[in-house]
């Protein structure tokens, strides 16, 4: 064996490269309005971010937690750092998941840890101050968890499974395809794994009810998916649309990455493709059923089957054949081939303005344009969360007050219906005229309004005769 070739399948080697490739430009791409709300919520005292939680996003207010000594640091890096370390955690697990469940000697491990690092929606949310990268690592850790045999692995899968739930309620979707594996191995292990989820239960009753009253409010934005909002999902792995309009590479990396996750499943031991088949398909699936009825799907809901893919695909490039002894694998040149395929999409994530919001930008606007003694109309009133996590320019603004010169509106994409419902755009709307271009970025609105000048019949009588002197 080289040394380049036993570098490779060092056991390290998949979370070390995997670390070092999402670090990579971390701090370029703007906080967007969901990164506001976690950094601002994290750098709250506990009486307000406990308020905060009585009204909205219960469901993160674990991941609150997690992030606060990282928001006290500040900064995009500081802040977005736990997400890069759950990458290369994710990768490290799938790493260890392949070796276990493939042939003694097999690359799989080590390729399906590298080409879990490759899939730009990977960069995207591991770089992201949100906790999907967090999920998708609990996921791998509790799957590693479970096909373990020793007898206590029980307890500690049951604390995985409730830290999956806290961090995401919807990942709980994974449970049905580890039932699956439960089955495929014996009957003995399914009355464990029930005690398992009791006492996971247990520990997620306090967030179902916390959180119950809030689903309207939170996601009120999710609609019942079509085969086309399905399809979106390809589209986010492969690093989202603008990534696909700038050139033709991303639909050649997915078609590269699902032609090897088939070839894993010829190729694949059979103990691999029983856990990691389900584990891709039954959760988006589910997610696309259940959402018919009641909407809960979302690509980044589901981002936690990417694991499986890349187990799939590691053993798909480690059944490739090796036709010269002393050479390298092809595995390792169809790797690098999904490498440079990934490339455009990598670079696209990495954009200073690639987040759906760019916030930076939208401040320094704010800044260059206010004047002491502006106010601020945020609609509706919770939206600053959403918006000031660069906070220097908000910070200037006073609240609203319809005696106030020059009124900052923030807000997003306001019905019509919502002028007549909430009286201090109302207010706004009779005392005020828009001046100047509105400034948009993604579904922030940031517009300044003047006080309107009286007309000729509402001024004063003097001022009506007054006349310019000469």
């Amino acid at each position: 064996m080289t040394l380049t070739e036993r570098i490779a399948r060092s056991p390290g080697t998949p979370a070390v490269l995997a670390f070092a490739f999402v670090m990579w430009g971390i701090g370029v791409p703007s906080f967007w309005r969901d990164e506001s709300v976690s950094v601002l919520a994290a750098r709250m005292s506990f009486d307000e971010l406990r308020e905060l939680l009585s009204h909205i996003d219960t469901v993160h207010a674990l991941y609150y937690l997690l992030l606060r000594p990282f928001a006290a640091l500040g900064g995009e890096v500081a802040v977005r750092l736990p997400s890069a370390l759950a990458v290369a955690g994710a990768a490290a697990g799938i790493t260890a998941l392949g070796r276990r469940l493939s042939a003694p000697g097999s690359w799989t491990g080590t390729y399906a840890g590298l080409a879990y690092a490759l899939i730009p929606m990977v960069s995207r949310y591991g770089q992201e101050a949100r906790s999907y990268a967090l999920v998708s690592a609990v996921a791998v850790a509790s799957t590693l968890v479970l096909l373990g045999e020793r007898r206590s692995r029980h307890a500690g899968y049951g604390l995985l499974v409730a830290l999956l739930g806290w961090f995401h309620l919807y990942a709980l979707l994974l449970l049905p395809a580890h039932a699956l594996v439960v089955l495929r191995r014996g009957r003995r292990e399914i009355l464990p794994w029930l005690a398992a989820l009791a006492g996971a239960a247990v520990l997620l009753v306090p967030l179902v009810l916390m959180a119950s009253g809030q689903r309207d409010e939170q996601l009120f934005w999710l609609k019942t998916p079509d085969l086309a909002a399905l399809a979106q999902f390809g589209v986010e792995i492969s690093g989202g649309p603008v990534s696909w309009q700038d050139s033709g590479t991303p639909p050649l990396f997915l078609a590269l990455l699902g032609l090897l996750a088939l070839l894993g499943v010829w190729y694949g031991r059979a103990s691999l493709t029983e856990v990691a088949l389900p584990w891709a398909l039954v959760p988006v699936a589910l997610s696309y059923a259940i959402s018919q009825v009641y909407p809960v799907y979302n690509p980044r809901y589901v981002m936690f089957v990417l694991p499986a893919l890349a187990l799939l695909a590691g053993a798909g490039l480690a059944g490739l054949p090796r036709p010269f002894s002393g050479r390298a694998p092809i595995g390792l040149a169809a790797l690098a081939a999904l490498a440079a395929l990934s490339m455009s999409a990598q670079l696209t994530v990495r954009g200073p303005a690639n987040r759906p919001d760019d916030l930076r930008t939208l401040a320094a606007e704010l800044g260059a344009a206010e004047r002491p003694g502006d106010a601020v109309l945020y609609a509706p009133e919770r939206f600053w969360l959403f918006v000031s996590v660069y906070g220097g320019p908000y910070g200037k603004l006073v609240p609203f007050d319809p005696g106030a010169e020059r009124v900052w509106l923030v807000s997003r994409r306001l019905p019509g219906t919502e002028w007549q419902s909430d009286p201090r755009l109302a207010a706004l709307k009779r005392g005020f005229t828009k001046a100047g271009p509105t400034r948009i970025s993604g579904a922030v609105r940031v517009t300044l309004y003047t006080r309107r000048l009286p007309s000729n019949h509402e001024r004063p009588p003097s001022a009506a005769r007054a006349r310019p002197s000469r």
